[in-house]
């Protein structure tokens, strides 16, 4: 018999979906407070969107599995669900306007998102 301890099987393999797997996955999708950037972040726009989202609000608009995309878009002034929805699969660009108003929402500033740092030179 293999050793077997915590997300072992009885031969001793790892098993998926153990704790130390899920450990993994959230330290890979949220960063820990200590260290989350508020500030800017070089993720595309939909991933960077849903972890400032984890780290600054509660689960109200983030699950396991993702941001929930109807309810933070009712969040968004002049911002529809289908639009958020396609710019955070990176189907389209975000618009200006997005990036500003999820920013506004969540009190960080646009140049959070790397898409909006990037047009800036462009606009000026």
């Amino acid at each position: 018999m293999g050793a077997r301890g915590p997300g072992r099987s009885e031969r001793g393999e790892r098993r998926a979906g153990s704790p130390s797997d899920a450990c993994a996955t959230l330290a890979a999708v949220a960063p820990s407070s200590a260290q989350f950037d508020l500030t800017r972040s070089e993720l595309s726009f939909g991933r960077a969107l849903t972890a400032l989202v984890r780290e600054v609000e509660d689960d109200l608009f983030v699950t396991a599995r993702g941001l929930k995309i109807n309810t933070f878009a009712e969040m968004l002034d002049g911002i529809s669900a289908p639009t958020l929805a396609a710019a955070v699969a990176g189907a389209t660009p975000p618009s200006r306007r997005l990036m500003e108003e999820c920013a506004r929402f969540l009190r960080v500033r646009p140049e959070y998102f790397r898409e909006y740092r990037e047009a800036l030179p462009r606009a000026a």
